[in-house]
């Protein structure tokens, strides 16, 4: 069986520079940082659908600048490389390393499959410490668009050891879950937010777990 992870959200914590970005902007970090994950994700479904690709530290980019003027907070050229290079960095989710090893130890195949460009994910999993559990890293940039283009997912499949009946995708972002289902791979919708609505239109989700823990009892 092979389990192909989203990054962003799902193994690796896109909101860990809630405490960097509050000691250069005060309390107007935890908007801020908000904002920036939803343009970084607009940008990215707007290039898509324009096809007009670029990498997706481009969108990181562009959506920080994005909420530097729209907040005011006049952050300096060097305040902006340093939280851009810290976005290299992000930790992982504390399950993160636990769900891998147990997964490892069944003989699943692990694929971490992301918008991110490969480099940059691979300074990630050797930040987090994680980067050995990966039988692959597929990346977007093979396609040259974003999800949830089909593109992405018939790589997925074409990529993936297993028959697409044993290919399950696991992602906390709802997009990324229906894009997934409309090519027939099996879904988990991680809802690490009790608050957290899935959206309402598409295929939904095979199963839905609260935690990366639970996710080999899910589908055994």
């Amino acid at each position: 069986m092979t389990f192909a992870f989203d990054i962003y959200g799902t193994l690796i914590d896109p909101m860990a520079l809630g405490q960097v970005l509050e000691g250069m902007i005060g309390d107007k970090a935890p908007p801020f940082n908000n904002l920036w994950r939803d343009k970084q994700l607009e940008y990215s479904f707007r290039k898509a659908v324009m096809n007009q690709f670029n990498h997706f530290s481009e969108c990181t980019s562009q959506a920080l600048e994005y909420c530097n003027t729209f907040f005011k907070t006049r952050l300096s050229e060097s305040q902006k490389g340093e939280l851009l290079d810290m976005y290299r960095k992000l930790p992982a989710y504390s399950e993160t390393l636990p769900c891998m090893q147990s997964l490892r130890e069944k003989g699943h195949e692990i694929i971490a499959f992301s918008n991110g460009k490969k480099d940059d994910l691979i300074s990630l999993f050797e930040n987090a410490k994680i980067l050995r559990h990966f039988d692959q890293i597929i990346s977007v940039d093979e396609v040259r668009t974003f999800k949830p283009s089909p593109k992405v997912y018939e790589l997925l499949i074409r990529k993936s050891s297993s028959s697409i009946a044993d290919t399950w995708l696991v992602s906390a972002n709802s997009f990324d879950i229906i894009g997934a289902a409309a090519l027939g791979l099996k879904t988990i919708w991680l809802k690490r937010n009790t608050n957290t609505v899935f959206d309402p239109f598409g295929l939904p989700y095979t199963r839905t777990c609260d935690n990366l823990l639970d996710i080999t009892g899910a589908v055994e």
